[in-house]
């Protein structure tokens, strides 16, 4: 009897630290779920200031675009009247008693040049302006989509409350438009037979994916991002 009650003490100890141990593990994971909705927040966050700043890139780019075609109009202008003026020059200076008319219309040659010389500086700052925005533009595009990281690990605290196991199939997945084997899963994530195995089915239980039985393959169902 006292062995029995021994064993039997032995045993609630163990139960109890399992429980424990359980409980600890629920804290640690509903710490993580916080901390990865709380950098989620952040990261929608930025991704909507990202936008918006798009948004004002385009606005500056079309902007630009009505300035340069603006002062393009005007630069061509100025240029017919150049040579316009061009003309009465020469057939001025084949008339001699025209000569105080042909220094007039030289100063007006000379002052369309000098406002011609702005002009093209103007247009020049413009384009070099439209370019930077443009290249901000690009950059500002390629910063709109939130980590695919992220948004698995999210997926799994929501959806499935699992571990890197699950990460690491669905990052694999991620993309895929084909099934994948259960085995090429193994090799590529480095993760044993069982654990793999045990993560798909949680996943095909949160129809996140696909597993044929028969032929052990794997599919995204449920695009993460």
């Amino acid at each position: 009897m006292s062995l029995d009650k021994e064993n039997m003490l032995e045993l609630f100890e163990n139960f109890k630290a399992a429980i424990v141990k359980l409980m600890e593990e629920r804290d640690k994971l509903a710490s993580e779920a916080d901390e990865i909705r709380s950098a989620r927040r952040e990261a929608e966050e930025k991704a909507w200031q990202t936008e918006e700043d798009l948004k004002n890139a385009k606005a500056q780019l079309l902007e630009a675009e009505k300035k340069i075609k603006t002062i393009e109009a005007e630069k061509a202008a100025l240029e017919a009247k150049i040579d316009e003026l061009k003309g009465e020059i020469d057939e001025l200076k084949s008339d001699t008693s025209k000569e105080d008319e042909l220094v007039k219309v030289t100063a007006e040659r000379d002052e369309l040049k000098k406002e011609m010389d702005e002009i093209t500086s103007k247009l020049e700052r413009v384009s070099e302006l439209y370019r930077e925005t443009a290249q901000e533009k690009e950059k500002l595009a390629e910063k709109v989509d939130v980590s695919d990281l992220l948004g698995i690990y999210i997926t799994l605290i929501e959806t499935v409350f699992g571990g890197k196991p699950h990460a690491r199939v669905l990052y694999t997945l991620h993309n895929t438009q084909t099934a994948i084997p259960r085995k090429n899963l193994e090799k590529s994530t480095g993760i044993m037979a069982t654990a793999i195995l045990k993560a798909i089915h949680d996943l095909r239980n949160a129809e996140l994916v696909s597993y044929d039985d028969e032929t052990q393959e794997v599919k995204l169902l449920k695009d993460i991002l």
